[in-house]
């Protein structure tokens, strides 16, 4: 894969209340970015790249002592080699618990930063995203309410970060839908409602005009990608996985993991590592694609300011 140069900077700590209150007066304007307008030529601009990978990490709690895998907190050193591997700089991460997300933080000492993570229940770190704090920084960050088993909600992450090198803004979220297995059967009607719900997010920001990324584990495979395409203006990450006139090809999908973005931004070099590592870390495979954003495509993006905080009502 391609990707630029790796530059080091220190993590920033931010408080959760200027995360999910920090005004637009207050937002710093960021080097070598115009003030722009709509009429405003975005030649001098940047293109962003940038590498993506939604990440089921397979959460402590699901390997006890004696198992197959080793313990969640060793894992997660595997997670990181994993992270390094495939040069990722900001991922969507389930089954990230409360241990895990410690971990993570200790071993990377400031190289990530994670939303929600610790900050709220500990069962709301499952689902977080990361981010290279020398790629990205933090503008804005809230929950979504997303039914999972039985119809129980989960807050689930959205982030509004800024690429450092090209000042290129892009709203990230993660989800993870319930599967039905183990003690809870007959989930499709939830995975439904979740995938609602998802939808609903997509279509209510994507007005803003800014590029959008989507991670996450579905637990459905040509049925999610299929309903969501349909009804939001998203596209795969996974080549072989598109619509066209109307009639999806899915093209039978093997993970139930999905990177999904804007209809104008670019995936290329998609991965799906089901390697050995990959093997000893977790039960999914780790699914990696780059991702190349045009300002003459998606022009607001690159404003200086970031828009008004997302305030999206649960189910």
């Amino acid at each position: 894969m391609s990707h630029l140069s790796r530059t080091s900077a220190a993590l920033v700590a931010t408080s959760l209340a200027t995360l999910l209150t920090a005004s637009l007066a207050a937002t710093p304007a960021v080097s070598g970015v115009a003030r722009t307008s709509a009429t405003t030529s975005h030649r001098h601009l940047r293109p962003a790249h940038f590498t993506v990978s939604s990440f089921n990490v397979l959460g402590s709690s699901h390997t006890p002592r004696g198992g197959r895998r080793a313990a969640g907190t060793t894992r997660i050193l595997w997670v990181d080699r994993l992270l390094k591997r495939h040069h990722v700089d900001v991922a969507g991460f389930q089954e990230l618990q409360s241990p895990q997300v410690r971990r993570f933080l200790a071993i990377t000492r400031g190289r990530w930063a994670v939303y929600p993570g610790l900050r709220l229940d500990r069962l709301d770190s499952d689902n977080s995203i990361g981010w290279r704090t020398a790629k990205f920084t933090l503008l804005q960050a809230t929950t979504v309410r997303v039914p999972y088993f039985e119809g129980h909600t989960r807050r689930m992450p959205l982030v509004l970060l800024r690429e450092r090198s090209s000042g290129m803004m892009v709203y990230v979220a993660n989800f993870h839908n319930p599967a039905s297995a183990g003690g809870h059967h007959n989930q499709g009607r939830w995975r439904l409602a979740a995938s609602r719900v998802e939808i609903r997010l997509q279509n209510r920001i994507v007005h803003r005009g800014i590029p959008r990324v989507m991670t996450g584990d579905m637990n459905e495979r040509a049925p999610y990608f299929c309903r969501v395409t349909a009804h939001a203006p998203l596209q795969a990450a996974r080549p072989s996985s598109y619509r066209s006139g109307g009639a999806c090809h899915a093209n039978r999908p093997r993970a139930v993991d999905w990177i999904l973005g804007s209809l104008r931004l670019r995936f290329s070099h998609y991965v799906e590592d089901r390697s050995p590592l990959v093997d000893r870390t977790t039960d999914h495979p780790v699914i990696v694609t780059d991702v190349t954003v045009d300002p003459q495509q998606l022009p607001r993006g690159w404003r200086t300011r970031p828009p008004r905080p997302v305030v999206f009502p649960g189910p």
